[in-house]
Parts: C-alpha cells; structure tokens; sequence
C-alpha cells in the first residue's frame, strides 16, 4: 500500500493520512512534521529550511529531497505508506519517480482533496500554528496554485489520481477512500 495524498494546505490531508496510517498500519510520512522536527532540532537541513518556512514559501526541491531520502532510508518500504504534502512540485514528482525506482517501489495511488478556497484560510487559522498567519496562509496558496496544482494534470495524465471531496466531514471522507483505496489495492495485487 502505497499513496501520495495531494492537495492545497489545510485540506485535510494529514488528518486522513495519519487515520489511514493508523487503521493499515502503514507509515504516515509527513513532509510538514519532517520539516517542523529538523527545524526544531536545529538539523543542517532544518536551519536551511527554516528561513523559506517563515516566509510561507516552499522549502527548495533540493532539500526536500534530501530530507525524504534520509527519512526514506529509516521505514520499512515493504509495509506500505503514505505520502502528505509530497510531492509538491513537477519536479519533486519526477524526483520521487527516480528514487523509488532505486528502492524498487510500485508508484503510488494519488488521492487529491478538493476543498473550497475559503474554507481553507479558516481551517489553518482555527490549527493555531505558530507560523500560520492570515498572510502567510494566502501566500502558502498562492504558492499551492502556482507550484503544486499542475501536479492534479501530471497524475491525471498517468491515470493514478483519485478525487476525494475535502469539503465533506472527516468520517465521511475517511470512510470514501477506505472503500475506493481498498479497491485499488485489491486490483494492484490481482
């Protein structure tokens, strides 16, 4: 079991990753927590990442690489995982290829939460992190749109993309994709 859970910040993709983690236990590898605990940690990387962080931009594709391949080389590969808030660029979706490639992975279903634009602002406001501000959040989705939506086109293209409606309850879409993620990894094994 292998996914990417795709879509703009505050949409709900870690909340579902990590209740899908939990219930296949799988890993939930989480680009935002890997982010937050080198920079909390004062890492190299993570002092790198920090300034990028604080401006609401995208931390580089280079360091993020760099995080995701020392964060890949810690997991058991074979017990499946998720995969929340990467990739974030064409070019990390392409780096992501290569390295799972090397360590000899299927490509994952990719599952995108469509949410409403202002709905987003509210619910990353209401988590109450220290780096979310208003302008900070509206750059964040800007950032989204211009860097991260194409990646909706790329795996559409590969037909390995699922739609989930972020808008709905959490129940309700934790319920959705047990039913269609199930189905698809019925249909990878046959």
């Amino acid at each position: 079991m292998q996914f990417i859970f795709l879509g703009p910040p505050g949409a709900g993709k870690g909340t579902q990753a990590s209740l899908l983690a939990d219930l296949w236990q799988i890993s939930h590898v989480s680009t935002g927590d890997i982010l937050r605990k080198a920079i909390s940690g004062k890492t190299s990387l993570g002092l790198q990442a920090q300034a990028h962080v604080e401006a609401g931009e995208l931390v580089p594709d280079v360091l993020i690489m760099a995080l995701m391949r020392e964060y890949f080389g810690q997991i058991d590969r074979n017990q499946g995982w998720i995969l929340d808030g990467f990739p974030r660029t064409v070019t990390q979706a392409y780096a992501l290829d290569e390295l799972l490639s090397i360590v000899r992975q299927p490509h994952p279903r990719v599952v995108f939460f469509e949410v409403a634009p202002e709905a987003l602002v509210e619910r990353m406001l209401a988590r109450g992190r220290q780096d979310d501000t208003r302008d900070t959040i509206r750059r964040r989705l800007e950032i989204y749109q211009a860097d991260t939506a194409p990646l909706v086109e790329l795996y559409q293209r590969r037909k390995c993309l699922v739609k989930a409606d972020g808008n709905r309850p959490v129940e309700a879409i934790s319920h959705y994709l047990q039913h269609v993620l199930a189905q698809h990894q019925a249909k990878a094994l046959a």
